[in-house]
C-alpha cells in the first residue's frame, strides 16, 4: 500500500512539511490550471508557482553573523553518540532503540536550550540550530510513537508547536527554520540537512553537525543527495531532470545562490552541468515525496 503523504485537496502538489493551506492551493489549483496562461505550462512550473504563492515564506538569504571563530563552543557529543548508535549510514533510523536512550537525548536538548546562543560564532550558531532541528524532530517522534508517519501526529503538536528551546528562545520548528536559519544564513544547502522524519527526506547524518566541520559536512551532504535517485536523477540522453520537492518548497533559496535550481543541482552533477553549459535548459520534474518514518523497518534503496 502507498503510505506516501499528500494533500487531498491538491493530489498533485504533496504537502509540504511547512505547508498547511490545503484548501488554499486546492482552489488556487484549479483557478489556475484553467487559465490559458497556466495550461500551457510545464506541470513543474505549476507547481513552483503555487508554492510561491502559498508554501514556505520566501525569505532574502543573507549571512546575520560574523564568521568569526571566537566566543563560546558547544559539545553536540551526547547527540553525536545517539546518531552513531542508532543511526545507519544511509539515514535510517531506529526509533526503538532511541526511546531507550530518550533521557540522554532530553539531556541533549536541555543542553541546548542553555547554550549561550547570542555569544557564539557564525558556525557555532548554525551547528546548534540544525541539531536543534533535528533532535527537537526526533524528540517529537518519541513522544508520539508509535506513528507511521510524523504527518500522522495532530497538527497543532508538529511544526508550528512551540516546543523547542535553543539558547533561552522558544521556538517552534517551522520558526527554527523559517527565522533562525533561512534569513540569516546564506546557505541553501542547510534543507539538505533539516531532517524531517521522513523517507523522502534527506538522510539523517549517523554524526552531530559541528563548527569546525560545517562546510564538510554540508557538502558531503548535498553530494549524498545528488547521488542517489529519491532526490536527484537527470538522463542526458532525453533531458528529463527530476528533482526532490525541496527544490520546489525552496526554489527561491537555491535560485538567490545559483540563479537557477538547475543550476544549484547541476554542481552537484557533471552531466547536468554540461547540458546546461551546452545549452540545454531541462525543466525540472518534482519526485515524488514519501512521507513515511523513516525509521529501519521502512528502509529501502535510496
Amino acid at each position: 500500500m502507498d503510505t506516501t503523504k499528500s494533500d487531498p485537496a491538491s493530489p498533485n502538489l504533496p504537502s509540504a512539511p511547512h505547508t498547511r493551506r490545503t484548501v488554499i492551493i486546492g482552489i488556487a489549483a484549479v483557478l489556475l490550471v484553467g487559465t490559458a496562461t497556466f495550461a500551457c505550462l510545464h506541470a513543474g512550473a505549476i507547481e513552483q508557482k503555487l508554492v510561491r504563492l502559498f508554501g514556505p515564506p520566501q525569505v532574502e538569504l543573507q549571512e546575520a553573523y560574523s564568521a568569526s571563530v571566537s566566543g563560546p563552543t558547544m559539545d553536540h557529543s551526547t547527540f553525536d553518540s545517539l546518531l552513531k548508535k542508532h543511526v545507519d549510514d544511509d539515514g535510517w533510523v531506529d526509533y526503538a532503540a532511541l526511546k531507550e536512550d530518550e533521557a540522554k537525548l532530553d539531556s541533549y536538548l536541555r543542553a541546548i536550550a542553555a547554550a549561550p546562543f547570542d555569544a557564539m560564532g557564525r558556525d557555532e550558531k548554525l551547528a546548534l540550530l540544525i541539531n536543534g532541528y533535528n533532535a527537537s524532530t526526533l524528540k517529537l517522534i518519541l513522544d508520539h510513537m508509535p506513528t507511521d508517519s510524523i504527518q500522522d501526529i495532530p497538527e497543532a503538536d508538529r511544526w508550528d508547536a512551540v516546543r523547542c528551546d535553543i539558547g533561552g528562545r522558544k521556538l517552534s520548528l517551522n520558526q527554527m527554520e523559517h527565522e533562525q536559519i533561512r534569513p540569516k544564513f546564506a546557505e541553501p544547502r542547510v534543507h539538505f540537512a533539516l531532517v524531517c522524519a521522513a523517507v523522502g527526506c534527506p538522510p539523517l547524518r549517523k554524526e552531530a553537525y559541528t563548527a569546525s566541520r560545517m562546510e564538510e559536512q554540508l557538502q558531503a551532504q548535498t553530494e549524498y543527495v545528488h547521488q542517489h535517485k529519491t532526490w536527484f536523477t537527470f538522463d542526458p540522453s532525453s533531458n528529463q531532470l527530476e528533482l526532490t520537492k525541496l527544490y520546489s518548497w525552496y526554489g527561491g533559496d537555491f535560485e538567490q545562490v545559483a540563479g537557477s535550481v538547475s543550476a544549484f543541482a547541476a554542481s552537484y552533477s557533471a552531466e547536468l552541468k554540461e547540458a546546461l553549459e551546452n545549452g540545454t535548459t531541462p525543466q525540472p520534474n518534482w519526485l515524488p515525496y514519501d512521507w513515511k518514518l523513516n525509521s529501519i523497518e521502512n528502509k529501502q534503496p535510496r
